[in-house]
């Protein structure tokens, strides 16, 4: 069954992925690990996938140069990629492989391991692409992953290779299994048990729809993985009637900061993450540890958008991560403010705690290991709510970094 890390809480996904694999990397995307899980929006009718041969030599699309447009892109992907909890409801836990990704080889290390599946990403034009983890209390994990490829006819073909492929994922005890409403066989592993000892299959499949290539992997009760399977990649095609993949010629032109917001998110210490960029609502929410509450609270008050910045300072063994957030007015920002507070106190279960520097501010300490801690606070002025996250501390009273952090992260605000 596949191993994944919990977090609780949106920073904390995010974080955790940099510091393991990513430090260093830049927003420009890369990764490296193996398969985990993710939910979206239910819809009743079955997808109609696309179907295709392989274009000939030559015909594939060159993929654009991986830069800050790609990273964008990979943003703009969040945005339609399925959300596990959607289809899976007890699957509320986040989980590690997720995040932007700007190189098939980046996939390949995170999720596969031996480089064929980046090899055949790469042969059908790959651009980019997001991955959502979410598990239940007794590690049942779903993961998506969605890619942007050369051109339909591309994504069908790489589907094909890589449900080919994926039968020899894990030792080789996948076997074939036919899932005729996404006009695919899929792989799948009987025989496995969940962290409680129940008895749970592994699945996974690709579906291409139009440009897009998506892939589920998933565990389940034994006998419901295909059924769970087709649910989650039908609600993943669903999410993407009326998304247009951007042309491989414009991507590098893509806005990367449209708001103007990067200015005011503080720059934290050490070398930042691929997760650093500009989100709109569904692409934060990608980053969010309870999507549905979160979507509720952000737009009921007019959110316009957020930038967020992750970094990891290898020096102190400690990450990062700035959430800025914009309303149109002040009341709106003060709601919000209001609002996050209560959840990191009840539903996220943090502990609260009285910063010297800003006594105010809601701060929160919340346990991200035997010996480690995470702090947030939050700071808000007129339009602008921020939040700053350091993760990795020894004691959940190491008052040092954010003592320093929040008050130049209100002074950056408040002008």
């Amino acid at each position: 069954m596949l191993s994944v890390r919990r977090a609780r809480r949106p920073g904390a996904v995010a974080l955790l992925a940099a510091a393991v694999l990513l430090a260093g990397c830049t927003s420009t995307v890369e990764g490296t690990a193996s398969p985990a899980a993710t939910s979206g929006s239910p819809t009743s009718s079955s997808p109609s996938t696309t179907t295709g041969s392989a274009p000939p030599a030559g015909q594939v699309t060159p993929a654009p140069e991986v830069g800050p447009g790609t990273g964008a892109e990979a943003r703009r992907i969040a945005g339609v990629t399925s959300l596990p909890v959607t289809v899976t409801p007890d699957r509320t836990d986040s989980c590690f492989p997720s995040g932007p990704f700007g190189t098939a080889s980046g996939i390949d290390g995170i999720y596969f391991g031996d480089g064929r599946a980046g090899q055949e990403l790469d042969r059908w034009g790959f651009v980019a692409g997001w991955g959502n983890c979410s598990q239940d209390a007794a590690n049942n994990a779903t993961l998506v992953l969605l890619t942007e490829m050369s051109d339909p006819a591309s994504a069908a073909s790489a589907a094909d290779a890589l449900n080919e492929i994926s039968l020899d994922f894990g030792g080789g005890d996948y076997e074939p299994v036919d899932l005729p409403a996404l006009g695919v066989s899929g792989a799948l592993s009987t025989g496995g048990s969940d962290s409680a000892g129940a008895p749970s299959d592994t699945i996974q499949a690709w579906v291409a729809s139009d440009r897009m290539l998506a892939y589920t992997y998933l565990d389940a009760p034994t006998g419901s993985a295909p059924d769970l399977a087709v649910a989650q990649l039908q609600d993943q095609i669903a999410l993407l009637a009326g998304f247009l993949p951007t042309p491989q010629d414009q991507v590098a032109d893509l806005p990367t900061d449209p708001l103007g917001l990067a200015g005011f998110a503080l720059t934290t210490p050490g070398e930042q993450t691929r997760f650093t960029g500009s989100y709109d609502l569904e692409g934060y929410l990608r980053l969010a540890i309870d999507p549905t509450v979160e979507r509720q609270l952000l737009s009921a008050n007019g959110f316009s958008g957020a930038y967020y910045r992750t970094s990891y300072d290898e020096s102190a063994s400690l990450d990062y991560a700035v959430s800025l957030y914009t309303f149109p007015t002040s009341a709106q920002t003060n709601a919000v403010y209001t609002g996050f507070a209560q959840l990191e106190a009840t539903a996220f279960g943090g502990a609260p705690f009285v910063l010297p520097a800003i006594p105010e501010a809601p701060c929160f300490a919340f346990p991200s290991g035997s010996d480690s801690y995470y702090q947030r606070c939050y700071v808000g002025y007129g339009s602008y709510l921020a939040s700053i996250d350091v993760l990795g501390l020894t004691a959940a009273d190491d008052y040092g970094q954010m003592n320093a952090l929040l008050p130049q992260q209100r002074d950056l605000i408040d002008g």
